[in-house]
């Protein structure tokens, strides 16, 4: 019964050109879907290995920020144990090179920017000046001389010298 129908369909898709056509535009829709959901998966995957990568980076960088401070704030005369937790404001950031082209030069305010692009290996890339590194939030930091007026003073003084922060942006409390 399946094999008579389809070899009577067989016989109309030779028959009717206009339903081979039909048919092949099918296929070809369903092959063009197929291959634009791989497309918008693999960008999907990319962009989360982006932001992974994002985060790795900062949490790296916080985690040596942390390690280097500890170092020197249980280096303090009476700090005893040191714990250092850092938060950051603001992840790095990026600056390319950019061409600025004045539209009219009787108004200041009619400028363009154009970023500088080079072809690497088929692959267009801006020309990077420079990474800024990310701004810190807060340091809070716990140690066994704490609650010493003068430790906390000279902790306060060493995490806002090295990290260019204000003293109203670090906390320093006695360890339990």
């Amino acid at each position: 019964m399946l094999k008579d129908y389809l070899e009577k369909l067989k016989e109309k898709i030779n028959e009717n050109k206009k339903l081979t056509l039909i048919i092949a535009v099918g296929f070809l829709g369903i092959l063009l879907i197929s291959v634009s959901e791989a497309k918008s998966v693999k960008q999907e995957k990319q962009e989360e290995t982006t932001t992974e990568a994002f985060q790795s980076s900062n949490e790296q960088y916080t985690a040596k920020l942390e390690e280097k401070l500890t170092d020197l704030l249980s280096s303090i005369e009476n700090a005893g144990q040191v714990k250092v937790m850092v938060t950051l404001k603001s992840s790095d950031e990026n600056i390319y090179a950019v061409n600025e082209n004045i539209k009219n030069e009787n108004d200041s305010n009619s400028y363009s920017n154009n970023y500088v692009i080079i072809d690497n290996k088929n692959e267009k890339e801006g020309i990077m000046l420079k990474v800024l590194e990310p701004q810190v939030q807060g340091v809070a930091v716990v140690c066994s001389g704490g609650d010493n007026p003068i430790v906390v003073s000279d902790i306060t003084d060493a995490v806002t010298a090295v990290l260019g922060i204000g003293s109203n942006k670090v906390s320093v409390s006695k360890m339990k």
